[in-house]
């Protein structure tokens, strides 16, 4: 009969608990959305987590704006969506990941905490 060691139980508990939170923030984060909605409710636009369009709506009437004003309206709703979209995951991962993080990872924009791990790493050098 083998002794186990009750602090790598412990471990392998706490390692099991954190695959499962890790398991259902990723199904949770599969499912956010953001929507925008511009031009008195004529555009709708609905973008994934990462702030992709997945859907667009035009009303009717929409059709009826000149082109450059609803191409704006257009790109307003988009970013509208994006915002909404960021804000829902920037609440699901709570504490877990620092909103300039949450940032970084949505608009592939380094924060300035990568920018500092980058410069403390390579020495200070940039270039």
């Amino acid at each position: 009969m083998t002794d186990t060691d009750p602090w790598l139980d412990d471990l392998h508990t706490h390692d099991a608990r954190q695959l499962e939170r890790i398991a259902r923030l990723q199904a949770d984060l599969a499912e956010v959305y953001g929507e925008g909605h511009t031009a008195h409710g004529r555009v709708h636009v609905r973008v994934n987590a990462a702030g992709r369009p997945t859907a667009l709506t035009l009303e009717p009437t929409a059709t009826s704006l000149p082109a450059t004003e609803l191409a704006a309206a257009i790109l307003r709703a988009v970013d509208q969506a994006a915002g909404d979209a960021a804000a829902r995951v920037a609440s699901l991962l709570g504490d877990l990941v620092p909103a300039d993080e949450v940032d970084a990872m949505l608009t592939g924009v380094p924060s300035p905490a990568d920018r500092s791990a980058v410069r403390e790493w390579t020495g200070g050098s940039t270039g």
